[in-house]
């Protein structure tokens, strides 16, 4: 009996769950983390917003070793499900434990840069370096976050570092899009 994460399209499931699971983050982030902020007790309004960021963030790599294997069979892809899936339950524990967002953002640099990226760089070794690309464009761009926004780098007021970042997600989060295109069997 074949589990459902493993039938040959699953990646393509993951990668859609992706995307929808981060739309959900943003409407979350925007109106109870920012419109009705007044509405809502302390950490209690960021938590779903948090909760969908970090499961959103770990299906992306989840994706890239399902298609990882379609490209190649990979032998570890069972172990690195699993291994994937107890660092998220982890990260997930610890952020609302501590009600601190820096363990999501932990979980989020852990997720792309340790698991994404190698499987990247995987497929493209493969010889698909254009579906790749725009991920990897994606992935520099996103490197780029922990210094704008701890140097708290803007343009004043009106475009601050947050507002910097969030072009910056928004950027990557089409770069994703234009990859995940490529990947439609």
């Amino acid at each position: 009996l074949r589990r459902k994460w493993e039938t040959p399209l699953q990646h393509e499931r993951l990668y859609l769950l992706f995307f929808l699971l981060m739309g959900l983050c943003t409407l979350f982030g925007a109106f109870l983390s920012h419109a009705f902020a007044y509405a809502f007790e302390g950490g209690l309004r960021k938590f779903p917003n948090w909760i969908s960021n970090i499961l959103s963030v770990t299906c992306y790599p989840l994706a890239l070793v399902g298609r990882a294997d379609q490209v190649r069979h990979l032998p570890a892809r069972k172990v690195l499900y699993r291994i994937i899936l107890v660092e998220t339950a982890l990260f997930l524990f610890v952020t609302i434990w501590c009600s601190r967002y820096l363990f999501a953002e932990i979980h989020i640099a852990v997720c792309l840069y340790l698991f994404a990226l190698p499987m990247l760089f995987r497929i493209r070794k493969d010889g698909h370096r254009q579906e790749v690309r725009p991920a990897l464009v994606a992935a520099v761009l996103m490197s780029t976050l922990p210094f704008i926004l701890i140097a708290k780098l803007g343009f004043g007021e009106g475009m601050n570092h947050n507002d910097i970042s969030h072009l910056i997600i928004a950027a990557s989060m089409y770069l994703y899009y234009r990859a995940g295109l490529q990947w439609r069997s």
